[in-house]
């Protein structure tokens, strides 16, 4: 279940059922939707072959915390994609936190790709090359907000 704003302060409630996508119902027991911070993960979220963090890192209060603590989390050889469109913004990331984005100490810029290499190396080896990845957010019934997300994956080296 969802909350949905229409416009201003109207909205409208949504729910989305598994058995509503064709093949899930199958393996509805291997999924499971929980809300957490990302930056404090508990220690039963281990193990994984894949994680998929979409359009969040700029969006956390530590990013490279959380870096940190998910390249313990994801098996050798597992997979760890991202997505961001790299709108660091002192709202949400204090600006010491931030992975890139800026003008380093040397005046040279310095991009959250870098910044983001620099925390999962050397653990993890980018696999492909970067892909731009466009986004609608849906803000009201009549507001959109178009934007581009740099996907990138990253495998987790053999221990």
């Amino acid at each position: 279940s969802y909350l949905v704003c229409q416009e201003g302060e109207l909205s409208s409630y949504r729910e989305i059922r598994l058995e509503e996508f064709k093949g899930y119902s199958e393996i509805k027991g291997k999924i499971a939707f929980m809300q957490g911070d990302a930056c404090n993960l508990l220690e039963i979220f281990k193990d994984y072959d894949l994680v998929f963090a979409g359009n969040l890192l700029s969006r956390l209060y530590d990013p490279a915390k959380f870096l940190e603590l998910i390249k313990n989390r994801i098996r050798p050889k597992g997979l760890l994609v991202l997505a961001s469109s790299y709108t660091w913004q002192e709202n949400y990331t204090p600006r010491d936190k931030w992975l890139g984005g800026f003008k380093g100490t040397t005046g040279e810029n310095v991009t959250s790709l870098a910044g983001i290499t620099q925390v999962l190396s050397p653990q993890f080896t980018l696999i492909n090359e970067p892909k731009d990845i466009p986004f609608v957010i849906r803000e009201t019934a009549r507001k959109f907000q178009y934007g581009v997300s740099e996907l990138t994956v990253w495998e987790k080296c053999s221990e």
